[in-house]
């Protein structure tokens, strides 16, 4: 394999092991933030830098190197302006992820903390093949990851090696000093710059827009699925709101009914009223159950519409979905389905539901919007609606809406 000349770049999200709490929660939390900040970094990677690889929480970066080329001026610039912009788009998330927070865990609270370290080495590699896949390899891939190990005081900034410091030309000039980093085979002499200050603040990013954000939103269903996983898998522990036999009694769900459910089924039903009561579902209808849970709605609704109906119901929650179709198959009713899927993105086509139903889920989906625009979509025209969910009927405090506990069950 010949070796080939490289500019090598890392960039590192420090600050990143200081909020991944033992907290089940907070991991959790940080692994999806780590790789929603990730995931923008990589779209920024276009030539002459190549991604080489994801290292947990950094991306690994490398641009040929030519020196004798005429474009090699225009390469070296553009090098510098994608750093740069790199650091530019990585603040932006961060204070976007801070503005679209809803949750106190020690990941969520102290996203702010976060910060990008990039580090560039010149040199030579080889490319191995392994399997099916090309790696970089040799010792100046070494010395570029020993350089993440550092006594640089900054939080933020990039360190570039003597031998990268004449490859990379930035688009404006950027404050600079020399420094020495002192490793187990020898000294290297360094140059650290420090991008410009971020112009992003979380004020850029308006509260109400929570609803539009990925990550925000991602946080909130891996919370929910978590809770209502806990309720499929078990029913027994105990939480702050009713399940079960108990709360179908509560709501007025008829003693047949309930005693005819499959038991796996009924005890982890969980919800705020009775759908039924607001009006007969005929037979041979289409129905559509959002938010289906352990299935026990669904099963009523089949048991109503009977097998010239159809019955779907939808739920993200895959413990649920489990338990709903072992409890379809168990009862044997083969008129309906359960699909998983969101509120907001109904896997189910255009005009094709006679009535749609929904147990305590609206409550828990952020954009309510797209939920009822999803429901007037699947309705045929002349369909209807048989909800039952919680209202306010006074403004809800910021405090509350940020907190993510209270969005969760």
């Amino acid at each position: 394999m010949d070796a080939k000349s490289v500019v090598l770049a890392i960039a590192d999200i420090s600050g990143y092991t200081e909020f991944m709490l033992s907290h089940e929660k907070s991991l959790a939390h940080s692994q999806m933030i780590v790789s929603e900040v990730l995931g923008v970094l990589v779209e920024e990677i276009r030539p002459p830098l190549e991604l080489v690889e994801l290292e947990g929480d950094a991306v690994f970066m490398y641009a040929p190197k030519d020196d004798t080329a005429d474009t090699w001026p225009a390469t070296r610039k553009a090098i510098g302006e994608q750093l740069l912009r790199i650091a530019e788009v990585f603040a932006s998330k961060v204070r976007e992820l801070q503005a679209y927070s809803i949750c106190l865990c020690g990941a969520c609270a102290n996203i702010e903390g976060l910060r990008l370290k990039t580090v560039i080495h010149s040199g030579e590699v080889v490319f191995p093949q392994i399997g099916r896949f090309h790696r970089l390899s040799g010792v100046d891939v070494i010395t570029a990851h020993r350089l993440l190990k550092n006594s640089v005081d900054e939080d933020e900034y990039i360190l570039m090696t003597e031998a990268a410091y004449g490859d990379v030309e930035f688009p404006q000039p950027l404050e600079t000093f020399e420094g020495e980093e002192v490793y187990g085979v020898g000294s290297m002499r360094t140059y650290v710059c420090l991008p410009p200050s971020s112009d992003a603040t979380v004020d850029d990013f308006a509260p109400g827009e929570f609803a539009l954000s990925g990550m925000g939103v991602e946080i909130l269903r891996h919370d929910i699925r978590h809770e209502y996983t806990e309720v499929a898998n078990t029913p027994d522990k105990g939480f702050h709101f009713h399940t079960g036999a108990p709360l179908a009694a509560m709501l007025g769900y008829p003693d047949d009914v309930v005693a005819n459910t499959p038991a796996s089924c009924m005890e982890s039903f969980a919800g705020t009223g009775n759908p039924f009561s607001l009006g007969e579902i005929a037979a041979g209808s289409n129905v559509v159950d959002i938010g289906s849970g352990a299935g026990f709605d669904s099963l009523i609704a089949a048991g109503i519409v009977g097998p010239a109906g159809a019955v779907v119901g939808v739920e993200m929650t895959p413990g649920m979905l489990h338990k709903a179709r072992q409890s379809a198959a168990e009862a044997g009713i083969g008129q309906v389905e359960f699909r998983e899927g969101y509120a907001e993105e109904l896997p189910v086509p255009d005009e094709w539901a006679d009535v749609v139903i929904s147990n305590g889920v609206v409550n828990l989906c952020p954009d309510k919007a797209a939920v009822y625009g999803e429901m007037y979509r699947v309705l045929k025209p002349g369909g209807r609606l048989q909800l039952a969910d919680i209202i306010v009927q006074k403004e809800i405090p910021d405090e509350a809406k940020r907190d993510i506990d209270l969005w969760t069950g």
